[in-house]
């Protein structure tokens, strides 16, 4: 039989089952302090933030925040985005305070029927005005107006159950 001595005891060199039991609680322990001490050390060493890019000296700095009108030629944060840069919007899109924010879309008016008061800029969204001829803006519960202008028409019929 194989055994070796440790301190006052022989030990069998096959282990048993209740010995791999315990080598496998210790080494899922080993992995868990690993994986704790690793989260600690990335924590530790200043991952950049959502707004933030990492400049040549490993240093975390704020993205630029673009004013209206404008929006960050590339993503930037969470460590990229080094060299993204103030962009005036894309045709079609637009932004109206300074911030991190991308340009929005604008609102084309034909698409809930009704007439365009004033166009989309960089700077501001359009502004729809009454509906067109032959539609018509639903009143909701509580005084709200729908968006978007409906057909007119004779009224949908009432529901009658089928039996």
């Amino acid at each position: 039989m194989n055994t070796f001595f440790i301190g006052e005891r022989f030990y069998n060199k096959t282990m048993d089952t209740e010995g791999l039991q315990r080598l496998n609680k210790i080494l899922k322990m080993l992995m868990l302090l690993l994986a704790y001490l690793l989260s600690r050390a990335t924590c530790e060493t200043g991952d950049c933030r959502e707004q933030e890019f990492r400049d040549h000296a490993g240093n975390c700095i704020l993205c630029e925040q673009c004013g209206p009108g404008m929006e960050l030629s590339k993503e930037c944060g969470f460590g990229y985005g080094e060299d993204a840069q103030c962009m005036i919007c894309r045709p079609n899109r637009f932004k109206e305070d300074w911030g991190f924010q991308k340009c929005k879309p604008c609102l084309d008016c034909a698409l809930v029927n009704r007439f365009q008061k004033t166009n989309c800029s960089a700077m501001s969204n359009a502004i729809c005005g009454d509906c067109l001829p032959g539609f018509y803006r639903k009143t909701k519960l509580g005084g709200f107006q729908d968006m978007e202008c409906v057909p007119c028409g004779d009224p949908p019929p009432p529901y009658e159950p089928h039996w």
